[in-house]
Formats: structure tokens, C-alpha cells, sequence
């Protein structure tokens, strides 16, 4: 008596001759065309006798005695005699000596069918609780027209075909035929008969795709997947599953362990084409990044080492051969590597006399003048955070580098100027950025640890980024190029969708606010001035206009209901700016400022540098307009708008 998994078995196993029969004789029907009829009706008795298998052994039957194996003995016996009568007729053809092996091979399998059944010493069957029947597993069942096969299986060109794959499977005839399926598509085939013969194949090989079977004796190829999928060096090759198999715990462990597919033996060749070229195509997209990525790094590493003036010119040459935009990029970057040496120094030395300035005018103010909120190096804040450094100043306070004695990190803290203590409006807007900052959680936002009080001082602790503002890199550079552009726009246009997505309006995006590490990655900061955006729609305190005029909305400025659509208007200021050196409405007064903005269409980024792509222009046009309908819905319309840019 079957039952459970020894069910599962002997469907296993009944399938295995029925995928011999069938792609022996698949393959012939390629081969021999002329033969067609006589290898269709192997064909379609095949077929029956998969039917008839399936009918037999559903997978709801509970148990599977002897007399239902001898019924399904009989159901099957007419059409093994139809399979052998059709390889008999192709014996007796005049080019029978060229298919002797093929036909050879059917008429084995069909003889198969039969040996159910049988006592213990010719063909056992082995209960659910035994060691388990054969694990001889088929390769192919057909189940498309047979007139179509021919040009299905072709190869669809030259580009399709070339690549290594590796066929692993306990049984010789699975193993032939995939190899003689994958040859006739251009691509290059190795063959193993174990699990531990193909991860030696592995180690010593390169390939691009590994077609695995589960049940083989030794190493099964779950283990083999584990294993593959564990190394850093192979879990990057796509592996197709391929087992009689069918039930949902196989196929989910399969998927579970990081194969690319599982098929189900048997399976149509139309279906494993597709899977095979729909993986390699994965593979070949996969190694395509992985090359980009790490010439990607090889520029953003170039970047940080002309930052600490340690650039070797060499150091691009592969990336500059490359055809595309990055090459360009290699080939530009390492001409203009000693002109921006030279803008760095010039702009070091003029933070220098700067600072010096500044030193000077403290230096001779009056020493008995108070309101200054600066903490001196080497102070240990709340018994906790040691000064560092000053990182620079805003309009609520001063921010700071210091370490963490407590978790030895380093991070930011910002100190309220004293002078604002008195007012309680701005300390509430100071914990007001706690509460909205802390809501928001995505790389492309400064973090916000903690908001506290010690000795009369308000501090707020944060993630500390080393890097440079969107501000001090236009202040250096000017304008930016159109993929920098393009590249920090799609950062700022996610850092918004979050923070909106938790009803946060930012209010104040600007150059001043955008902040850039070495690798170029976006953190946006300072939610000082943002506001809760309330479901009923009313996102304002009643006469109050917070943020930067040059950046705000008209809405924002008429002091009227705002939504997240200010956020865009301004990042559209921001991209004007990025490529063309100003922002797009410039005025003698602030007050001059705002009537053009409230009164004028701005100009398009086109007509100050033409070499700016049309697409991009008309874009920051949209998130300019003066009516926030006729720009982009969202922050995420804004990042599809930007991609198909891209």
C-alpha cells in the first residue's frame, strides 16, 4: 500500500520512461520530418499514457493499492503497443540506421512503462515509510503542436545562443537530450551526473546558467543550491530547478533557497526555452550592472581622491574606454582633474581668510556681550556628548560635531541660539522638527536620535553625514552637469515621497538643505520649518509664511492653503539653479522677488544654456508653474517623470 510521498514517488517514477518516449521522439521529429506521422503517433500514445498516469494518481488520492497499479498496468498496456508498433515501422524505413539509437533508446522507455507491479526482485515499490523508489528523474514532456516545435525550438539568432550552461542530472537520457536541445541554440553544454561532480565543474568553471535536478543520490540538488547560493562567487549564477517533483513544499524550498524557476518534469520544451533565455537574459543584465557599479565606484573613488589631493590619473583608464555616457564621464573627469584641484585650493583658501574674518570680528566684539551659543572644543555636553567641531550655522542655532561617550559614534548637534529661548513659538518649532523628523525613515533623510535640555542649553542630536551641502557645491562649481542633475533629483524626489507619505510638507528645500557624501548619496535635513500636512487640508498657521522666498511657492507666499505640491515647486528652483548657475526669478528686493514670483512665468532653463536636454527644461517648467495643478501630482509622478528622463 502507497501512500503520501510513496505516491508521489511512483508518479515520479512512471514519469520517467514517458519523458524518454517523448523527447527521443521530439527530437526525430526535428530530425526526421519526413517520418512525421509514425513519430506523432508515439507521440500522442505518450501523451495518453501521461494522461492515464495522471488520471490514476491525482494528487488528492489517498493510498495506491496493488489492484489500482494493476488497473493502471492495463489502461496503459494498448499504448505501449502503439508506441513499440511506431518505432517497429521506423526500424523498417530506408534511413532507419541514423535513428538506430534514438529508437533504441523509445523502445527501452516504452518496455519501462509496464515493470509496475512486478515482484520485489525485478521492480520494487516501496511503501511511503521505505527508503523510496527510484530516483531516476525525466527530462521533457511535449505538450505543444507538434508542427510548431520546429520553429519554437529554433534559435531565434546568433545573440540568443553562446552561453555556458551546465546540465546536472542523475540520469543519462535527461542529460542527453538537454544538452542536444541547448547545442542546437548555439550555446556551449557541460554535463554532470551528481551533485558533487558539478560544484567540481563549478569551482573550476565559469557558467553562465545551471539547469539542476533535485533527487540524485550523494549531494541532492537542494544541497547544491544551498551551497551555490551561499558563496559570494556563485550566487550570482542563475539556477533553474528541474524535478518530477511537483509538490508545493519542493517548489517553495527551491524558490526559497534562490533558484531563478523551478519546472516541473514533464514540462514543455516552448517553456524551458523561455525560462533558459529569460534567465541567461537576467544573467547578462545582472553582469552589465555589476561592470557599471564598479566603475560607478571607480569615478566616486577618483571624486573623493581629487577632494584629498591624492588623485593618480591612471586610475580611470578602464573606465574610460567604456562607449557610453561613463566613459565620457572618465575621459572628461581626468582632464579636468587638475582644474578642479586648483577651484579646490582657491576655495580652501577662501574659507581660510573667511574663518579668519570671523575669528577676528569675536575677537574684537564685546566681551561681555551674551547670546552667543557656541560650545568650546573639548565640552562634554550633558555629560555625554564631547565637542568636536563647529559644522556650521543656521537661522535657529549652531551645529556641531561630537562623539557619542555613550554609544562611541560620532553625530550632530544642533543648539538652539539663546537669544530665541525666550520665545516660546520658536522652541516649540524647534521640538516640532523633532516629532516631523522622527516620523520620516529613509536613507535620503538625516536621521533624528534625540531632543533634550542641560544647563539652560536646547540641543537636538542627529545623524552626522561628512559631506558637502548642494550649496557649497554650486558656490565651487557653478552649475552641474545634466546626469548630476538628474542623479540628485531622483535622490531629493524619494527623500519627499517619504517625508509626504507620513504627512510631512519639508517647506524649505533648498541648496542650503540638500547635503551630499563622497559617493554622492542625498541626505535632506532641516525640518525646522515643516509643518504637519493635516488630512482635513489646511496646512498653514494662520499668519504665518515660513521658509526661503527665492525657493517658496506663490501659494506659499500669498499665505494661502499649501500641500506637498511646494515641495516641488521648489525642488524646481533647486534643478534651475543646479544647471544654470541662478534661480529663475532675481530682484533688487525681497519684496521685488516676491511680486515676480507671485506676477511672472519664469523663464525655461533652455534659453540661459541651451546644451540643457528639452525634456529636462520642460519639466522644471511644469513644477515651476504658478498654478500647483499643473504641476506633478507627487513626488512619485516626479520620480517616473525623472526616470523616463533618464
Amino acid at each position: 500500500m502507497l501512500r503520501g510521498p510513496g505516491i508521489n514517488q511512483l508518479r515520479h517514477e512512471l514519469r520517467t520512461p514517458v519523458n524518454a518516449v517523448l523527447g527521443y521522439s521530439e527530437m526525430l521529429l526535428e530530425d526526421a520530418p519526413a517520418h512525421r506521422a509514425m513519430l506523432e503517433e508515439a507521440i500522442d500514445a505518450a501523451r495518453a499514457v501521461l494522461a492515464a498516469i495522471e488520471d490514476a494518481l491525482t494528487p488528492s488520492i489517498a493510498e495506491v493499492d496493488q489492484r489500482d497499479i494493476d488497473a493502471l498496468r492495463d489502461a496503459l498496456r494498448p499504448q505501449q503497443r502503439r508506441i513499440l508498433r511506431a518505432i517497429d515501422a521506423l526500424a523498417a524505413t530506408a534511413d532507419a540506421a541514423s535513428m538506430s539509437a534514438d529508437l533504441e533508446r523509445i523502445r527501452d522507455a516504452a518496455e519501462r512503462l509496464l515493470r509496475i507491479g512486478l515482484p520485489e526482485s525485478e521492480a520494487p515499490l516501496r511503501d511511503a515509510d521505505g527508503p523510496g523508489l527510484s530516483t531516476d528523474a525525466p527530462t521533457m514532456i511535449v505538450d505543444a503542436p507538434a508542427a510548431s516545435l520546429e520553429a519554437a525550438l529554433a534559435p531565434e539568432s546568433a545573440d540568443r545562443g553562446g552561453s555556458r550552461i551546465l546540465v546536472v542530472d542523475d540520469v543519462a537520457d535527461n542529460r542527453a537530450v538537454l544538452e542536444r536541445r541547448l547545442q542546437r541554440e548555439g550555446h556551449t553544454v557541460e554535463c554532470a551526473e551528481n551533485g558533487r561532480d558539478a560544484l567540481q565543474r563549478i569551482g573550476a568553471r565559469r557558467f553562465d546558467l545551471i539547469l539542476l535536478d533535485i533527487m540524485m543520490p550523494e549531494i541532492d540538488g537542494f544541497e547544491v543550491l544551498s551551497r551555490l547560493k551561499r558563496s559570494p562567487e556563485t550566487r550570482d549564477i542563475p539556477v533553474i530547478m528541474i524535478s518530477a517533483l511537483d509538490d508545493l513544499a519542493s517548489v517553495v524550498r527551491c524558490i526559497e533557497e534562490g533558484a531563478e524557476d523551478h519546472l516541473t518534469k514533464p514540462f514543455e520544451p516552448v517553456l524551458l526555452r523561455a525560462r533558459i533565455n529569460a534567465s541567461l537574459e537576467k544573467k547578462r543584465f545582472r553582469d552589465r550592472e555589476k561592470e557599471y557599479l564598479a566603475q560607478v565606484k571607480t569615478i566616486a573613488e577618483a571624486a573623493t581622491a581629487v577632494e584629498e589631493g591624492r588623485y593618480q590619473p591612471a586610475s580611470l583608464v578602464q573606465a574610460a574606454m567604456r562607449p557610453d555616457e561613463l566613459g565620457r564621464l572618465a575621459r572628461v573627469f581626468d582632464g579636468m582633474a587638475a582644474e578642479v584641484r586648483a577651484r579646490e585650493d582657491r576655495l580652501r583658501q577662501q574659507v581660510t581668510e573667511l574663518r579668519q574674518e570671523i575669528e577676528s570680528v569675536r575677537r574684537g566684539g564685546d566681551a561681555g556681550e551674551s547670546g552667543d551659543t557656541r560650545l568650546p572644543i573639548g565640552h562634554t555636553l550633558a555629560g555625554r556628548y564631547e565637542i568636536q567641531m563647529v559644522v556650521g550655522f543656521g537661522a535657529m542655532g549652531t551645529v556641531y560635531r561630537a562623539l557619542d561617550r555613550d554609544l562611541a559614534e560620532v553625530v550632530a548637534v544642533k543648539v538652539l541660539r539663546p537669544d530665541l529661548l525666550s520665545d516660546a513659538s520658536v522652541l516649540d518649532r524647534f521640538k516640532a522638527e523633532v516629532r516631523l523628523a522622527r516620523r520620516i525613515s529613509h536613507p535620503t533623510v538625516v536621521r533624528t536620535h534625540d531632543f533634550g535640555e542641560h544647563a539652560g542649553v536646547q540641543y537636538l542630536t542627529m545623524e552626522y553625514v561628512e559631506g558637502l551641502t548642494a550649496r557649497a557645491l554650486l558656490d565651487s562649481r557653478g552649475r552641474l552637469g545634466v546626469a548630476a542633475v538628474l542623479g540628485l533629483a531622483a535622490q531629493l524626489a524619494q527623500a519627499l515621497a517619504a517625508a509626504h507619505a507620513q504627512g510631512v510638507i519639508h517647506r524649505d528645500i533648498k541648496p542650503q538643505n540638500l547635503l551630499l557624501d563622497g559617493q554622492g548619496a542625498l541626505k535632506v535635513m532641516d525640518f525646522g520649518v515643516s509643518r504637519l500636512a493635516t488630512k482635513a487640508g489646511g496646512r498653514r498657521e494662520s499668519g504665518l509664511i515660513v521658509g526661503t522666498p527665492a525657493y517658496m511657492a506663490p501659494e506659499q507666499l500669498a499665505g494661502g492653503d499649501v500641500d506637498e505640491r511646494v515641495d516641488l515647486y521648489a525642488t524646481g528652483v533647486v534643478l534651475f539653479e543646479c544647471l544654470t548657475g541662478r534661480v529663475p526669478f532675481q530682484a533688487d528686493s525681497p519684496v521685488a522677488l516676491v511680486a515676480r514670483i507671485l506676477q511672472e512665468d519664469p523663464p525655461l532653463a533652455s534659453t540661459i544654456d541651451p546644451e540643457i536636454p528639452a525634456a529636462l527644461a520642460a519639466l522644471i517648467a511644469r513644477l515651476l508653474a504658478r498654478g500647483r495643478e499643473s504641476r506633478p501630482s507627487s513626488a512619485h509622478e516626479l520620480l517616473r517623470l525623472l526616470e523616463q528622463i533618464a
